[in-house]
């Protein structure tokens, strides 16, 4: 089960039922090679789609999203350039925790080593979550980040919608209920019945125990500290962050920075609207380049 300080499943048919789901959901992903990569926190799967030419993207994702939360992207992302994909350590997913993760340097820590691992630069994508995570990689080790994109990043640009927070701790006051109701919330609307990254998003709620504290939220001058150039794509109804808040932040402290609302957008635009970021992420990495 491991440490009171370490996240591990409840037992081992929770496990193999998350497993069995997660492995369901690579299997609709486009063909990928994976491998794993040892870090000081613990080892981390990591997932590689196309061989394109150029600086390679590394995609972040989500809590609790996995590296499946990214199927309605990598079609598009891989047939350009070489995509790597991880799942987050400390969460549940293929990656797997060893020693505590005492907080952000930590997250930014193991993160560094896979960048060096798959041959970074690269440029991040980070969703939700991923996108702090991204963030804080950035302001500790910006050399390993050519550019960076946030996708409706959580607690970065903006703190969390009171809203959210309520579900978030209902979700550990009553398990079940509540993390349904997270998920419902976080992503603003009902998921298609036979979308085959739900179960793995519901099953890793129910059936994976996080040992990791509440991320801090990044100062000014750590933004101001960014030197690579930065994409922000915030939805205009996100349930997670007030979008006209993060857009104002992020133009007043970030010095090379695009920024952009998109009012029908929910924190699940990587999803909902995955043309339309794959194209923006590919016109952002061509100005980049």
């Amino acid at each position: 089960m491991g440490s009171t300080t370490v996240g591990a499943f409840v037992d081992e048919r929770a496990r193999a039922r998350y497993a069995a789901a997660l492995h369901a959901a690579m299997a609709a992903l486009p063909a990928h090679v994976s491998r794993t990569v040892d870090t000081r926190f613990g080892t981390v799967r990591v997932h590689r789609f196309g061989t394109g030419a150029g600086t390679p993207l590394l995609l972040v994702p989500g809590r609790i999203g996995t590296t499946a939360m990214w199927a309605p992207n990598l079609p598009a992302l891989a047939a350009r350039r070489t995509v790597w994909a991880l799942d987050l350590l400390g969460e549940p997913g293929a990656s797997v925790q060893t020693a505590p993760i005492a907080g952000d340097a930590d997250q930014a820590a193991w993160l560094a080593e896979v960048v060096d691992a798959v041959g970074g630069p690269v440029h991040l994508v980070g969703a939700s979550l991923g996108g702090r995570w991204g963030t804080e990689l950035a302001v500790c080790h910006s050399g390993a980040v050519r550019s960076l994109a946030l996708l409706d990043p959580a607690h970065t640009l903006a703190r969390l919608r009171p809203g959210f927070v309520l579900a978030s701790l209902a979700s550990l006051v009553a398990p079940d209920r509540g993390r349904a109701l997270l998920l419902r919330y976080a992503g603003g609307a009902e998921p298609p019945p036979d979308d085959p990254i739900t179960p793995v998003m519901e099953l890793g709620a129910r059936a994976y125990r996080m040992r990791l504290g509440p991320p801090g939220f990044p100062s000014d001058a750590a933004l101001r500290s960014l030197a690579m150039p930065v994409l922000a794509l915030l939805g205009g109804r996100s349930t997670v962050l007030r979008a006209g808040r993060a857009a104002a932040r992020a133009r007043a402290l970030i010095p090379d920075v695009e920024v952009e609302v998109w009012p029908d957008a929910t924190h699940a635009l990587p999803s909902s609207h995955a043309d339309a970021v794959d194209a923006r992420l590919e016109a952002f990495h061509a100005r980049v380049e």
